[in-house]
């Protein structure tokens, strides 16, 4: 009878100071998401980006409310570690108190890939049986986001799944509305197109030019400073669906910064771009900054608006770029 060998699992403990926004490591934490010990300095972003998109946002929110009211909290999450390996992981934490004051948030992360392999292989199995069936309008679907995101096959096909995963709309069907959705909008704008007929009369010249590496996926600018006594963030660039994370974590560690204060500002004149997923990210961040006795205000510039469906509640401040203008407050309620 053959022996099961069993791999031991990674284990990696994490330590974050609320206030601060000051991350430590050890060396299993480094490992678990493939590099070497002190390789980068650890922070909220970083961790980020290695939480599977459609895991991410529920990893955040649990590690934001903690950071908040030091409850323990417990969840699993699919992490990709610095080679684009899959990993499954527990990650569990509780926040220190001192004083009566939350200071410090630490847990545990471990690597549970082993026990997992099975689980994840079926349900990869399936979602690639039903990808195989429909590939053709799953392609179209893909098609469109990396014509309008500027991305590779796989990274449109994973915004696909999270959507599909979000809603629970099974994968074909939201890909049959996003290309009938095209298709009536007459495209995807006549920018695009113009773009187009450029690349295909360039593509039919004998001297045609060497395919251009990938250029990476647009990313948001944040910065942090204080308005007053009222911490603030800044963000700049496009938010959609390859960016929304974050806006996210910028928000969500912002949050926790602004406890003492009661209060904080982010803001998003220096935004080129806030579709919807940018609206659901904040009324998500809205809910719980609320919850935490944190009032959340948005500062867009003048003659912006939200205008989107689900903005229940946000207090939105209208103000120019140019210090010394009074802002024009208004709160947004439901749009169509």
């Amino acid at each position: 009878m053959p022996t099961t060998h069993t791999t031991p699992a990674q284990v990696g403990r994490f330590s974050y100071t609320a206030p601060t926004g000051r991350w430590t490591w050890s060396d299993g934490m480094f490992r678990i998401h493939g590099m070497s010990p002190g390789d980068v300095v650890p922070t909220l972003a970083l961790m980020s980006r290695h939480i599977h998109q459609e895991d991410r946002g529920r990893v955040l929110d649990a590690l934001g409310q903690c950071g908040v009211d030091g409850a323990p909290f417990g969840c699993q999450y699919r992490l990709l570690d610095l080679g684009g390996a899959e990993r499954s992981v527990t990650l569990t934490g509780a926040g220190d108190t001192g004083e009566g004051d939350l200071r410090t948030v630490t847990g545990f992360l471990v690597d549970v890939t082993a026990s997992q392999r099975d689980v994840v292989a079926h349900r990869v199995n399936e979602e690639l049986t039903q990808a195989l069936r429909s590939h053709a309008v799953i392609d179209q679907a893909k098609g469109a986001f990396m014509l309008g995101y500027g991305i590779d096959g796989d990274a449109a096909f994973e915004l696909l799944r999270w959507g599909s995963q979000q809603r629970n709309v099974r994968l074909l069907t939201l890909a049959e509305r996003i290309v009938a959705a095209v298709e009536v909008g007459g495209g995807l704008g006549s920018d695009t197109r113009q773009r187009l007929d450029d690349f295909f009369f360039a593509s039919l010249a004998e001297s045609a030019p060497e395919p251009a590496q990938l250029r990476p996926s647009p990313s948001l600018e944040v910065t942090f400073d204080t308005a007053g006594d009222v911490p603030r963030v800044v963000v700049g660039g496009p938010v959609d669906l390859a960016t929304a994370h974050q806006l996210t974590a910028a928000v969500t560690q912002l949050m926790i910064a602004a406890r003492g204060a009661g209060a904080m500002v982010v803001d998003l004149r220096a935004v080129t771009h806030l579709g919807s997923i940018g609206v659901s990210a904040l009324t998500a961040a809205h809910r719980r900054s609320a919850s935490a006795g944190v009032r959340m205000r948005i500062v867009l510039s003048p003659g912006t608006s939200l205008g989107l469906a689900g903005a229940h509640g946000l207090d939105v401040i209208s103000a120019p770029a140019e210090d010394g203008a009074a802002p024009e407050h208004r709160r947004v309620t439901a749009t169509s």
